[in-house]
């Protein structure tokens, strides 16, 4: 009793943490802006150069906060069905193999659509190719799986490679560059309503099926006793989980750290049970990329690369876990 209500205010401060971060990333930038003007703005008070300035900057946020919620409860959902804390949408290949789809699309020129189908079918073959190797291996360790991840991470790493020696410097090399270091900067609201519902579907699906992870860590002959297809349920987790990291890639390329360390950030706060944790790994998965993408827009004349600001604050993090968890991270 005493922890569920913990664990309700913990939910509650995350969810208020998210809002304030969202007003005062509204207001931060190479253009500072007032909590005044902020506030203005969502009561179309704001003079026009302002509102331009804002509207702006609200499509991005909103595409921040959902990317940040998909690819975090994307990792939290390879973790428990691979049973496996070092499991992320990185390690297993599946945003790499993802990225590498996009850059072939936008290699032959293709509209954001195909980019986005491109990321996710070429995300899903790597996934499937993962496991494959890791069925094949005949291992019962969880790191054969990590190693296979690293495997495939490897050779679309080298397909990534081909495609951008065959992209032409001008053009498609700096657009496939982009996707690779990540960024929210040429995010804009068609972008937005192209992938976002991709993502909030995503998002959702996982909400309201985060049960089926707490049956899916149990043992195979006690899931088929509750009613539940292992088989079947494992494989449209790990479905949805990989349709959120190609959604994510095709908005804003390849973002690291976020979907290995948010996971574990949640579940010492709110304990392993993942009908609590999930939706508080949404929650932290937001407001932790919207701070990044803050600090990202923020100190520089044009926008660091946000996969180098949540590498510099994801190693340190996950450092830290592995100090406190050795134990229970593998």
């Amino acid at each position: 009793m005493a922890n569920r209500h913990k664990n309700k205010i913990a939910m509650i401060s995350a969810a208020v943490l998210l809002l304030i971060l969202l007003v005062v990333s509204m207001g931060m930038g190479r253009y500072s802006l007032s909590l005044h003007d902020v506030i203005n703005y969502f009561f179309n008070r704001a003079d026009s150069s302002t509102k331009l300035i804002l509207r702006l900057r609200f499509i991005r946020i909103i595409a921040v906060v959902l990317v940040g919620a998909g690819i975090s409860m994307a990792g939290a959902t390879f973790q428990s069905v691979f049973n496996n804390g070092l499991a992320s949408p990185n390690i297993l290949g599946v945003a790499t193999g993802a990225s590498v789809g996009a850059a072939f699309a936008i290699l032959y020129g293709m509209p954001i659509y195909i980019i986005e189908i491109s990321a996710f079918v070429t995300g899903v073959l790597t996934m499937f190719l993962t496991l494959l190797i890791d069925k094949f291996l005949h291992s019962n360790s969880s790191i054969t799986l990590i190693l296979a991840g690293i495997i495939m991470a490897g050779l679309m790493q080298s397909v990534l490679g081909s495609i951008k020696y065959m992209a032409d410097p001008e053009v498609q090399l700096q657009s496939i560059v982009y996707w690779e270091l990540g960024s929210f900067m040429k995010v804009d609201l068609s972008s937005l309503m192209s992938v976002g519902p991709v993502l909030l579907v995503g998002i959702l699906f996982l909400f309201f099926a985060r049960w089926r992870l707490n049956v899916l860590s149990l043992d195979e002959a006690t899931i088929k006793t509750i009613g539940v297809n292992p088989k079947i349920n494992r494989n449209l987790m790990i479905l949805v989980a990989t349709l959120l990291t190609a959604a994510a890639v095709c908005i804003c390329g390849v973002i690291g750290w976020i979907g290995l360390v948010v996971p574990h950030i949640s579940r010492s706060i709110v304990g392993g049970d993942n009908r609590v944790s999930l939706p508080m790994t949404g929650l932290t998965g937001a407001a932790l990329l919207l701070i990044c993408d803050t600090i990202a827009r923020s100190i520089s004349v044009n926008d660091i690369p946000l996969s180098i600001v949540t590498g510099f604050i994801g190693v340190p993090i996950f450092i830290f876990i592995l100090i406190r968890r050795k134990d229970t991270v593998v």
